[in-house]
């Protein structure tokens, strides 16, 4: 009981925080945010409207627009998945400092759950 102790509130406390910082820097790689935020503007899955410099102003005036609808579509899409990354990671970050901080309390549950038995209290 004393090994596990000494773990808990050193090296195992250590190991969480490591692997807490893991996590999250894991999920910006997952969700891609900065690849994300550098290519905001591209085409959406790099549809581009070809227009030849010898082609009449309709064509070049739809191959603008179909790219100006692509662009704008790309950009939409890439907006969407970056909140949902950051959602995601500012989640993962409360819960994970949440859990940082009652890290030294867990122990101590079966202990009070014990008391709180004998106290009769009922959950």
């Amino acid at each position: 009981m004393v090994g596990f102790l000494k773990w808990w509130y050193s090296r195992g406390w250590s190991t969480f925080a490591h692997k807490l910082l893991d996590k999250l820097h894991n999920l910006a790689d997952f969700f891609s945010l900065g690849l994300l935020a550098r290519t905001l503007f591209y085409p959406f899955r790099q549809i581009s409207a070809y227009s030849d410099e010898n082609a009449s102003m309709q064509a070049r005036m739809q191959a603008f627009f179909d790219k100006l609808l692509s662009r704008t579509i790309g950009a939409i899409v890439r907006i969407g998945i970056m909140i949902a990354g950051i959602l995601a990671i500012a989640l993962e970050a409360t819960l994970g400092f949440i859990l940082f901080l009652a890290w030294p309390f867990i122990p101590l549950v079966p202990v009070a759950t014990i008391i709180l038995t004998i106290m009769g209290v009922a959950l």
